[in-house]
């Protein structure tokens, strides 16, 4: 039996007929050329929609053609529509640089979110301060500064753009961020985009979402309201309220393995596209902001949290006595019992304070920041990954370390006030002491690649800097404007120095206006002989001219503001902002047409523009 068997094995072979192979072969095969069919017929309709025009490019850059040939990049509005819906997409900053780099030129990038933008006035940026600063110390350099950061992105984000600009030339990277990498896309706190742990996971998501099926297929989700609870239209901080992390989340560990991944690729980005790169450690408001939310550790007894608040409740009485040993004995016996209260270690540092105890008060500042449950600002850990990265990075990347641009600034080394607007935007001092860390960096840079033969110092004062900017007193209350704004809104009104702040800002809000209209007085005069100086000495710049239309305008001046705005528009024709101002100075005028005309043009860009008129002839 064996030999027939046998014997009709050895005649199937030699008939060529081979036998039938294992169940598991069989499943393996068919779902690999299932799976294959799959690829080859999403790629197929995915060829297709690009042919067709259905959907949309998503890089950071376009090319413009303008009717003389000349081409040029400009932002792509449609940027970060990867990361969030249509209607809360996160416009980038306007942009015009040659698509072909000029001999002598020098390109700089400024990448992160938007402390590195310049919120709440992006004409006040770390990039444009350090524009000026390069471009007084070096004539011979023609600077091409770039404000690529983007309000409300992170590390996730940050990559894909500098992976885009990576391909425009670029001869240096700045790279400010750290604050949203918690709350951001794809952070534990996002609202918008799920939590993913992985990079490859990140990375085909992205991918998936970037395809023009996987945009269709968003675009029928929307239609059909399949979206789940994402919001209608930005919500500003409040939208994270109920994104609590605390300090043990095991999900931070993730989140910092995924941000030094970033930025790895970010450096790698800018070294292949030619750049330098420099990696700056984050300021956050550690000495002069509480908490946004605290919380107790977990476990604690009805009898503990009683001593707890008992201690709280002695060392504030104390501390407003003036009692500060006694405050400290009341604060220290309520930390004994958890050391994990975000709001308490920021009274105790203020005590550290009251007392001059500078080391102390730094570590329980510190500590308060990285306690709060709320976390909009980078922490001890995350600036961490930021100096390790630089140092393993190798050639071509550098550090530029911020914490002892404070500690030389002010000897107590704490960031308050003075740096920060509230928890982690830069006021304009803030940014002139940031773009003056950078100005050095940068200009080492600049010798070695001998574009420069040696380094020169910063010799700009504030005050040039302020005429230079067009950083008049009525910027600084649109300013004070915004941010009141700002602090009436959650979660500044949970702090415990909420009305203390408004308190403040008030006051300077109440100088400000005092300085533009005191004793009856006309601001215009002097208000024109600034911002024409500071367009005399940069007639090229359309941000000075924008704005100061927009003060013009704004301070009832309609009919000058409109050539200036209209200057600035020959540059850059599709700013939401000076678009608005220019549709209300015609508007002032009495001249509809040509205000209905450029409404219509804000419309198409922005339909959900604050203010903007309804079209003419709607209900």
């Amino acid at each position: 039996m064996v030999l027939i068997f046998a014997c009709m094995s050895e005649s199937i072979k030699a008939a060529g007929v081979a036998p039938r192979p294992p169940v598991w072969k069989r499943l393996v095969f068919g779902v690999a050329l299932g799976v294959s069919l799959l690829v080859l017929t999403g790629g197929v309709i995915e060829l297709a929609l690009r042919v067709a025009g259905v959907g949309r490019d998503l890089s950071f850059h376009r090319i413009e053609k303008e009717a003389d040939g000349k081409k040029w990049y400009r932002e792509n509005r449609w940027a970060t529509a990867t990361y969030f819906p249509d209607g809360l997409i996160r416009r980038p900053q306007p942009m015009k640089l040659p698509a072909r780099k000029e001999e002598g030129s020098y390109r700089i990038f400024v990448l992160g979110s938007s402390a590195a933008m310049g919120d709440p006035e992006a004409s006040f940026s770390i990039s444009r301060t350090l524009e000026v600063m390069l471009r007084h110390a070096y004539p011979e350099v023609r600077f091409e500064v770039v404000n690529a950061a983007i309000t409300a992105v992170n590390s996730h984000v940050v990559r894909r753009i500098a992976a885009d600009c990576a391909r425009m030339d670029p001869d240096l990277f700045v790279v400010y961020e750290g604050n949203n990498e918690v709350i951001g896309p794809f952070g534990p706190s996002g609202v918008l985009l799920p939590f993913v742990r992985s990079e490859s996971g990140i990375s085909l998501t992205v991918a998936l979402r970037e395809s023009r099926l996987g945009q269709v297929l968003r675009r029928l989700a929307e239609k059909a309201g399949s979206n789940g609870d994402l919001p209608e239209e930005w919500g500003g901080m409040g939208m994270f309220l109920d994104q609590t992390i605390p300090e043990n989340d095991p999900r931070l560990e993730r989140v910092r393995s995924l941000f030094a991944a970033n930025l790895r690729s970010i450096i790698r980005s800018g070294r292949k596209g030619g750049a330098d790169v420099l990696l700056c450690t984050v300021l956050t408001n550690e000495r002069d902001f509480a908490p946004f939310l605290s919380g107790h550790r977990e476990g604690l007894t009805d009898s503990e949290l009683e001593q707890w608040n008992s201690g709280l409740e002695e060392g504030d009485r104390q501390f407003a006595l003036g009692d500060h040993g006694e405050a400290e004995r009341a604060y220290m016996g309520a930390w004994e019992i958890d050391d994990g209260h975000a709001d308490l270690a920021f009274r105790i540092g203020r005590l550290m304070l009251a007392e001059k105890r500078w080391s102390d008060a730094k570590r329980f500042l510190a500590r308060a920041r990285d306690l709060d449950l709320l976390r909009f600002r980078t922490d001890t850990a995350l600036n961490q990954v930021i100096r390790d990265s630089a140092k393993s990075a190798g050639a071509g990347c550098s550090l530029v370390d911020l914490d002892k641009m404070v500690m030389e600034t002010n000897s107590h080394g704490i960031p308050g006030d003075e740096f920060l607007y509230e928890h982690v935007h830069l006021t304009f001092w803030g940014s002139c002491r940031v773009a003056e860390s950078l100005f050095d960096a940068v200009g080492s840079a600049l010798v070695q690649r001998g574009m420069v033969s040696e380094k020169q110092p910063q010799s700009l004062s504030d005050a040039d800097l302020r005429m230079r900017l067009g950083y008049t007193v009525y910027e600084q209350a649109m300013i004070i404007h915004e941010l009141l704004n700002r602090f009436a809104s959650p979660p500044f009104t949970g702090q415990r120095d909420h009305a203390a702040r408004v308190e403040l800002w008030t006051k300077r809000m109440d100088t400000a206006n005092r300085l533009l209209f005191g004793d009856g007085a006309n601001p215009l005069p002097a208000l024109r002989s600034l911002y024409e100086q500071a367009i005399s000495l940069w007639p090229e710049d359309w941000v000075l001219k924008r704005n100061y239309g927009m003060a013009l305008l704004g301070l009832g001046s309609a009919k000058d503001a409109i050539p200036w705005l209209e200057e600035a528009r020959m540059w850059i024709d599709d700013d939401p902002d000076l678009l608005f101002a220019l549709g209300n100075a015609y508007s002032e005028v009495g001249d509809n047409a040509r205000a209905n005309g450029v409404y219509e043009i804000l419309r198409a860009l922005e339909p959900r523009y604050p203010g903007l008129p309804e079209a003419s002839g709607s209900q």
